[in-house]
This record gives C-alpha cells, structure tokens and sequence, in this order.
C-alpha cells in the first residue's frame, strides 16, 4: 500500500495516468462502446442567465473550461519564476527562451514546407510547436536521480515559454470575429483584477467571481476563452499584506486538481483517435508527415540549435553540470505533443475529420517516438560516465 501511494504522489505518475486515458480513449472509440464515448463526449450542458446563455457539449466545456484553468496554473507559475523564482534575471532566462523560440519556428517551417499549397491544412502550422510538460518530465523522471536537477529545471522552464508561445499563437492566429460589447466587457474585468492587484485585496472568492465573467465575456468575445486564465493569473498577488504567500498557495491548491483530473479529462476527450476505417494511405499525408517530423525532429532540432547558438555567442549559459550531449537528449522530450498539440489541433480544425483523423494519429506517433528515443538516448548517455 505504501509503494502505491509513493508512487502516485512521483512525478511520473500524472504521464503514467496521461498515457492510462490515452489508452482508455483508444479503445473506447475502436471498440463497440464507440457511440457511448462519442455520445458521453456530446452531452449538452448549459447555463442561462436573462438574454445570456451559454449551451455547448462536454467536449468544448472541457476544451474551453478546463483547460482555462490549466493556462490560469500556467500564467501562476509563469509569474512566480519571473518575479522570484529561477527566471528572475535576464541570463536565467534566455536559454529557454531561446530554446523556446527555436521549438516553435523549426517545426512551423517543417509544416509549412509540406502544406503550403493548402490553405486549410496549413491552418495547422502550430499543431507541432507544443511540448506536454506533463509527459516529457515524467518521462525524464523515469530515469530517477541521475539526471541534473538543471536539466530538470531547464525542460520546466522551456515548457513554461513554450506555453506563453501557445497562448500568443491562440491569441494571434486562432482567434475568430470579435464581438465588440464582449471585448469591451472583458477589458473592465481586466481593469477589475488591475484594482484588486493593486489594493492588494487577497480574497479568493473576489478574483474567482471576476475570472469567471472574464472568461464569458472572452467565450463571447470570439477570443479563445483560454486566455482569460493565463491573464487572470497574472493579477495574482504574491503575497498578502501580512507577507503570507498567496499566489504559491493557490498553485498549491490547483496543481492536483490540473494534475489528476484537468489533464487527463482532456486526454480521454480528445485522444479517441477512429482507427477503424482509416486508410493507412492518411497517415502519409502531407499535414500528418509535417505533424510527425515537426514534432519528432522539429522540436529536437529547432530547441538544440537554438540553445547551442545562444551559448556559443555568449547569450546563455549551459545548464549547471552538463554538455551538449546530455542537452540534447532533453531536447527530443520536446517533442512530446500530446495533449497541447491535441488542444492546438482542435483549433486549427475546428476537430474536423476531413484528415480522416490522420492529424490525431500523427501526433500520438510523433509523441510516443520522441518519449521512447529520448527516454533510451539518455538512458545510454548516463550510462557512459564519461558522456
């Protein structure tokens, strides 16, 4: 009994608990439950208030909702390692952003190079520039204490810049006609989390009210819903006026419910891949090969150049007892989609099935090569004490 709790509280856990709903999804929709899963996933929910309602099905509660808060523990995270954390100076955070930078132009270029003579395909650019931070640390814990913690350190902080890039690219690329009186109802709530900032009001309950008709008004607004999560995060006091700390305390709070149950809710809604009637011929296609080697060699690549240049010229250091040998195995974990190339994925398409989910299909290939090679290519390194 004490072996299973210690392993579900291990930092490989929430990837062995990502890859159990993957599997579960899987089988669902392959299986003679398929109409049960996709019906489940179709259940209408909705609320109504006078003139405003809000009707949509499970899937997009999950991928709107949830997911906001996801992106609110992200924008928490983001903003502690920036005031106090490990990001707070410039030289601590340019290798990741550099690292970051390089994770998202390679793989977009890959993309574009095989789908540029299709609009509508190429609205996917951005599929292979995600990294699953849950996935590719758990595996890199998986090789236990002989792994740096700077290397530990520097995937965290890669994936935190590598989200901010998600956030702006949904921002910028994935956002649809904007309703006026929604935007404008979204700035006063904007305005709002600024006043309760700076009066330092640390009232829970006052910041969850506004949050949550922020993220109606962007729901409405046309902007990706998302969004109000990783902006209402940075609102956040640090700490109390009694110096307690407030905002570490909320991400203690959230971290568990993101871990166990936000992520792998939003693997089982979107990883039920159709493989029956698929033509293996789909997976050839030009937006499933652009996914696959975007995200496989793509981000393996465009991290460790990037990362290399940066260091060469002076711009960034190397991660505290390592080389480039080691860095780079960390670099192909990056390559691990999953549920944030899902999430994008959904975006670009609409969760179309024009590619016959093809797209979906690529993105668990892609992840699962970059899990496997990276796990073993570290596993090599290390073995090899003079590497």
């Amino acid at each position: 009994m004490q072996r299973v709790q210690n392993f579900v509280k291990s930092e490989t856990f929430p990837g062995v608990l990502l890859i159990f709903f993957t599997v579960l999804a899987l089988i669902l929709q392959n299986s003679s439950l398929t109409d049960q899963y996709t019906n489940f996933l179709n259940i209408p929910f909705g609320v109504q208030a006078g003139n405003l309602e809000i009707f949509k099905p499970l899937i997009l509660w999950i991928n709107d909702g949830l997911i906001a808060i996801f992106f609110f523990a992200i924008g928490l995270e983001l903003k502690y390692e920036i005031t106090r954390g490990q990001l707070n100076s410039i030289k601590a955070m340019s290798l990741p952003i550099f690292a970051a930078l390089g994770g998202m132009i390679v793989p977009a270029v890959i993309f574009a190079f095989f789908n540029y003579q299709d609009d509508f395909a190429l609205q996917g650019w951005a599929i292979p520039t995600a990294t699953d931070v849950a996935f590719a640390v758990g595996i890199l814990m998986l090789l236990g204490n002989k792994i740096p913690i700077s290397l530990k350190l520097f995937l965290l902080s890669l994936a935190i810049f590598d989200d901010l890039g998600a956030i702006i690219v949904i921002a910028l690329f994935y956002t649809s006609e904007l309703s006026v009186y929604a935007m404008i109802a979204a700035l006063i709530c904007i305005f709002a989390l600024y006043l309760l900032n700076h009066f330092h009001i640390t009232k829970k309950s006052f910041y969850i009210v506004v949050a949550i008709i922020f993220w109606i008004s962007m729901l409405k607004s046309g902007v990706h819903a998302t969004l109000a999560g990783v902006i209402t995060a940075l609102f956040i006091p640090l700490d109390t006026k009694s110096g307690q700390t407030f905002l570490k305390n909320i991400e203690h709070d959230l971290t568990p419910w993101v871990t166990y149950f936000i992520l792998p809710i939003f693997a089982f809604a979107n990883a039920g891949v159709d493989l029956k009637d698929m033509d293996p011929n789909f997976i050839f296609s030009s937006v499933s090969l652009g996914i696959i080697l975007g995200l496989f060699l793509g981000k393996q690549i465009g991290v460790f150049i990037f990362s290399y240049i940066s260091i060469k010229l002076g711009l960034a250091k190397l991660p505290k007892n390592t080389n480039f040998k080691q860095l780079y195995g960390v670099c192909i974990l990056t390559g691990i989609g999953f549920t944030m190339s899902f999430f994008i994925d959904g975006l670009a398409y609409q969760n179309s099935d024009v590619f016959a989910y093809s797209d979906k299909l690529a993105i668990l290939i892609a992840s699962f090569l970059s899990a496997v090679v990276g796990y073993f290519y570290l596993k090599i390194i290390y073995k090899n004490k003079k590497s």
